[in-house]
């Protein structure tokens, strides 16, 4: 049975563990704060919220009275494949990195295997004396 001091720091780790997946993990979607007329970055990731769905683009290009953008899914210099809104029929629009979001991602899963097998091996359990 471990002590009570033992519990609190192995919840209090959990927490921290949970906190750091959290936090690592995703695409980071936000809601930029002001957008100027022109063109995004040709692989900057935009969701397109209209009516309570979202679309997600690239290859986004913003006027004063529209949005235009390529699927995420198409290639962005398919210019048969663009759709534009008027910007009166968007309820918002969130950038993100889902890319950065992967690594972030597979980085901390090896991170915290290698963790873990550091302190494995650190007690004597990797049979190396």
């Amino acid at each position: 049975m471990r002590s009570p001091p033992m519990r609190r720091i192995v919840s209090t780790g959990l927490l921290l563990l949970h906190a750091i997946m959290t936090a690592g993990c995703g695409a980071g979607w936000r809601q930029p704060r002001h957008l100027t007329p022109g063109a995004l970055s040709s692989r900057q990731q935009v969701r397109v919220w209209q009516g309570g769905e979202s679309a997600r683009w690239h290859a986004v290009v913003l006027t004063p009275n529209s949005i235009s953008g390529v699927h995420w899914r198409e290639d962005v210099n398919c210019d048969s494949c663009r759709v534009a809104l008027p910007r009166a029929q968007v309820d918002s629009l969130q950038l993100g990195n889902p890319t950065a979001g992967f690594w972030k991602t597979t980085g901390l899963v090896f991170g915290l295997m290698m963790g873990a097998l550091y302190v494995i091996c650190a007690k004597g359990g990797c049979g190396y004396s």
